[in-house]
C-alpha cells in the first residue's frame, strides 16, 4: 500500500477538489489489522471496509484504521443514523451507503454526517476527536437499483452529497440482468459516471471483474477486488506453481512410511 503520509492527509479534500488520477483501492470483507498490516505495500491507494456483507462489523472499523497506511472508506450496512455516527466517530475518511434511491434519503444522510447547524450529528469523546482538525469525511450514496438509477440527478442535487459509489452486482439484479457485462448495465454504469462526473462530483466503483473495469470510463475512486479474491488467487498462485511433490511422482515409495 502506498504510505505517503502527504496523501493520507486531506485525502476528502483533494478528491473534492478534483483533477487527480484514479485511486485504486482494496474492499475489505474479513482481514484483521495484522492482515492489513501484511498488506502493506500491495498498492492499493484506500481501503474500503464492508460491514454490510463479510466477516466485518463496526467494531472492527477502528482497529483496521489505526493500522492503515492509507486512507479508509467504510461501506455501511444500511442507512441507520447510529451506525453513520459510530463510523464517523472513529476518524475514517467517508462512508459508502448502500441503495439510495432518492433526493429525501441523501438529504436525511447529510443531517446525519453533518454537526450542527448543517446537520444534526452529535459530538463526544471518540476516537476522530484524538486526531486533530480534519476534512469533513466523504458521503458517497450507492447507486445500485433501478430507483437509484432514475433519481440520480435529485440525489446528486442534494447539498452535502459528495458524489456516488456504484453497485453493478446489485444493480444488475435490479434490472433485470443476469452479468454486470450486460450492455444494459455497462451502459447505466457509463450513464452513472458521466452525469455524476459532469456535475464535478466524486465518481466510485467496485469492480471485482477486469474485464467490466476496461470497459468503463475513468473513476476516482476503483475498487479493484475484495481481500478474499486476493487470498484465493495467491493461493492458486503459489500451489499452482507445485504440481508434484519433492522428487516428482515416481517418489511415492522412498520416503518414510507414515504411521498407521
Amino acid at each position: 500500500m502506498a504510505a505517503d503520509a502527504v496523501f493520507r492527509t486531506g485525502f476528502a479534500g483533494q478528491l473534492r477538489a478534483g483533477g487527480g488520477a484514479c485511486r485504486r483501492g482494496l474492499w475489505l470483507t474479513f482481514l484483521s489489522p495484522f492482515g492489513l498490516e501484511l498488506a502493506a505495500g500491495c498498492g492499493a491507494e484506500w481501503i474500503g471496509i464492508d460491514v454490510q456483507h463479510g466477516d466485518l462489523g463496526i467494531p472492527d472499523v477502528a482497529p483496521l484504521a489505526r493500522v492503515s497506511p492509507v486512507p479508509v472508506l467504510v461501506r455501511l450496512a444500511s442507512h441507520d443514523e447510529a451506525q453513520l455516527a459510530r463510523v464517523l466517530d472513529t476518524g475514517v475518511d467517508g462512508v459508502i451507503v448502500p441503495a439510495v434511491e432518492s433526493a429525501g434519503q441523501a438529504g436525511e444522510l447529510v443531517q446525519a454526517a453533518c454537526f450542527p447547524p448543517r446537520g444534526r450529528r452529535s459530538q463526544g469523546l471518540a476516537r476522530v476527536s484524538l486526531l486533530g482538525p480534519r476534512d469533513q469525511p466523504l458521503l458517497l450514496p450507492m447507486v445500485e437499483t433501478r430507483a437509484g438509477l432514475d433519481h440520480l440527478d435529485d440525489i446528486l442535487g442534494v447539498d452535502g452529497v459528495d458524489g456516488v459509489f456504484v453497485g453493478p452486482y446489485d444493480l444488475a439484479l435490479s434490472l433485470g440482468r443476469e452479468s454486470v457485462l450486460d450492455e444494459a448495465v455497462v451502459s447505466a454504469i457509463e450513464s452513472v459516471i458521466g452525469r455524476t462526473g459532469g456535475r464535478g462530483r466524486i465518481t466510485g466503483i467496485f469492480t471485482g471483474n477486469r474485464e467490466l473495469a476496461r470497459l468503463l470510463p475513468a473513476v476516482d475512486l476503483l475498487g479493484v477486488d475484495t481481500d478474499a479474491a486476493a487470498l484465493r488467487a495467491g493461493l492458486k498462485l503459489i500451489f499452482d506453481q507445485v504440481t508434484e511433490g519433492p522428487g516428482g511422482p515416481s517418489s511415492g515409495g522412498r520416503g518414510r512410511r507414515p504411521r498407521a
